[in-house]
């Protein structure tokens, strides 16, 4: 068997590259099972305690970001700075004792981009850490208050791209929900009157031609 740090070719995949981060969850890093350190970089499957769920984080639309920065530790290799940053607006009750849980908690992430990659971030020995900065905003600049926060950490290995499945937790949601890689949802695009006109994969573009002004909705 080759080891994971073989070299081998290296491609530019063909499709569609968007920017930006879809979605993201998190988990504690106790929870975790049999995580494997040294295997190949993508994972097939993590394992949870039982009754233990990943937890999403619900972020104000186009602010979550990712980035990852190599660090030169000299005759030790080196390592990856990881960083996670986004904002969830207003400042009410339920919101901030969800905040105030994450304080002091040892993270992992999972983050599914908008090509439908999700990768995952930390490790059960080099968490990730929960920090975050409230801002009133002024309401003649005609700001809005928020939560900008932060999910960092510092881990031997790159990012891992991950291939399996991870069940969220229903609290704070209607229920519980089994999560998969892969694009989320799809998008339904309808006349006015509700008919179904198509269904396009979250992620691609939609291009409405017209001889006549459009008008639309999103709901």
């Amino acid at each position: 068997m080759l080891s994971p740090y073989a070299l081998r070719n290296v491609r530019q995949e063909p499709a569609d590259n968007l920017g930006g981060i879809e979605a993201l969850w998190y988990a504690r890093t106790a929870d975790l099972l049999d995580f494997d350190d040294l295997g190949e970089l993508p994972i097939a499957q993590l394992e949870l305690k039982p009754d233990a769920y990943w937890f999403q984080l619900v972020s104000t639309r186009g602010t979550v970001r990712y980035k990852q920065t190599p660090k030169d530790l000299g005759r030790h290799g080196e390592s990856y700075a990881q960083k996670l940053v986004g904002t969830v607006s207003r400042h009410s009750a339920e919101l901030a004792a969800g905040l105030e849980a994450l304080e002091g908690q040892e993270l992992v992430a999972l983050y599914r981009d908008h090509n439908g990659q999700v990768q995952l971030v930390g490790t059960p020995e080099q968490p990730l850490k929960w920090t975050d900065t409230y801002d009133s905003g002024e309401i003649y600049q005609n700001q809005r208050n928020n939560y900008d926060w932060v999910l960092e950490g510092e881990t031997p290995r790159r990012a891992r791209p991950y291939l399996g499945t991870w069940n969220v937790s229903g609290r704070g949601l209607t229920g519980g929900v089994q999560l998969g890689t892969g694009a989320g949802g799809v998008v339904y695009l309808r006349d006015r009157a509700g008919n179904l006109l198509a269904t396009v994969p979250a992620g691609k573009t939609i291009i409405v031609r017209s001889g006549f002004r459009v008008a639309f909705s999103i709901i």
